[in-house]
């Protein structure tokens, strides 16, 4: 289990804890796959173009790319970036869910709230047609390298430490093969640090360099989960969790992993959870309590119902 904790705006914890694997002690410098936080970074990497004019979150994608499974269907021609990141695409999650395995819009773009890793894919290959980078190498420009965010991958090379790295366990303790992608994927499978991923925490805390606009953009409503909970732009966001506060948050979640962010931009703290295991969430109520306090039983009342 990892855990970063921010208070007043600053890192004040980065602790890892229990075991790598049997007999085999978790270090600070523990690698995790922390799942789903990965699209918050490929949502940054949109903003920041975005905010320095290089890219229009409401032009439609297809000027760029539209995957082969779409290109006769007109909908294709609707989707924007926005629709991603506030997961409006009207996409699957991933298309092997589909009994045909291909991508297939369910709804007309931007209306209706449906979670989607295909559409931060979508957005991944749009960005690459454009600026002819891959997005690995666009996050090392815009977000891994400014924050020092050295422990950072999209994806498995030669400069991981395997040694480092948290094994997925299942709830019983026996462990899940290590899958090890060779490309980036836009929506899953980054590899970081506590200590890493609190960095991009601070930054976003601060604004991340977007104009007052953008930012508020990007926590202000998109799409409606439920009661007390939307979708901004790459973040979904709790409110009336107490003292006016909100919550920015997202989770990821695979098999053998279970991690969660939160982000109280009021009150300047943040608190990032990583586990290795199958019932990781197990730990997740009694910590947030801890660290966040009266504000952190808000974040349960909002997640819990």
């Amino acid at each position: 289990m990892g855990i970063g904790w921010i208070k007043e705006g600053k890192i004040q914890v980065t602790k890892v804890y229990g075991e790598l694997e049997k007999g085999k002690e978790a270090t600070d410098s523990t690698l995790f796959n922390v799942a789903s936080l990965t699209k918050p970074i490929t949502a940054l990497i949109a903003l920041k173009l975005t905010n320095s004019g290089l890219w229009n979150l409401d032009e439609p994608l297809c000027k760029y790319w539209i995957d082969p499974d779409v290109v006769n269907d007109p909908r294709a021609l609707k989707l924007t970036s926005r629709h991603v990141l506030s997961h409006q695409t009207g996409f699957a999650n991933w298309r092997h869910n589909n009994i045909d395995g291909k991508l297939s819009f369910e709804f007309e773009p931007g209306s209706y709230y449906q979670y989607s890793g295909e559409g931060f894919e979508y957005l991944r290959k749009a960005l690459e047609m454009k600026f002819n980078k891959s997005l690995d190498q666009l996050a090392d420009e815009l977000v891994f390298k400014p924050l020092k965010m050295e422990n950072t991958h999209f994806y498995w090379d030669s400069t991981i430490d395997e040694s480092r790295f948290a094994k997925w366990h299942r709830a019983d303790g026996t462990i899940y093969k290590t899958y090890k992608n060779n490309s980036a994927n836009a929506a899953d499978d980054l590899i970081t640090t506590i200590e890493d991923y609190c960095k991009f925490m601070v930054h976003i805390m601060d604004s991340a360099g977007l104009s007052e606009e953008l930012y508020t953009q990007m926590i202000s409503p998109q799409a409606r989960v439920k009661p007390n909970k939307y979708f901004g732009l790459g973040w979904m966001v709790d409110e009336n969790i107490g003292n006016g506060e909100i919550a920015i948050n997202h989770g990821g979640d695979d098999k053998g992993v279970h991690t969660i962010a939160f982000i109280l931009p009021n009150s300047k703290q943040g608190l990032v959870l990583f586990t290795n295991c199958d019932n990781g969430i197990d730990i997740y109520i009694q910590s947030i309590l801890y660290y966040l306090g009266e504000l952190g039983q808000g974040i349960i009342n909002v997640e819990t119902k």
